[in-house]
């Protein structure tokens, strides 16, 4: 892990106006797109971004908070 050299490439975008493939490719290492899950009745996905220098960033799961707040 590079924060240093993430943090960097932050302050070299900050004002992103429009994603291109030169900044996409200097922020995302890899994308893993997991099989579809339908075991709930719902079709749900994930999404896996893995970005240069710090790798994954776990993100709350965002069906749990929407059912808690229902």
């Amino acid at each position: 892990m590079n924060l240093d050299r993430f943090l960097a490439i932050v302050k070299k975008y900050t004002e992103i106006e429009k994603l291109t493939p030169t900044i996409l490719n200097e922020f995302v290492e890899k994308i893993i797109v997991h099989a579809p899950d339908k075991s709930t009745g719902k079709r749900v996905q994930q999404v896996e971004i893995s970005y240069n220098c710090v790798g994954v960033i776990e993100l709350p799961d965002t069906n749990e908070t929407d059912s808690k707040t229902a």
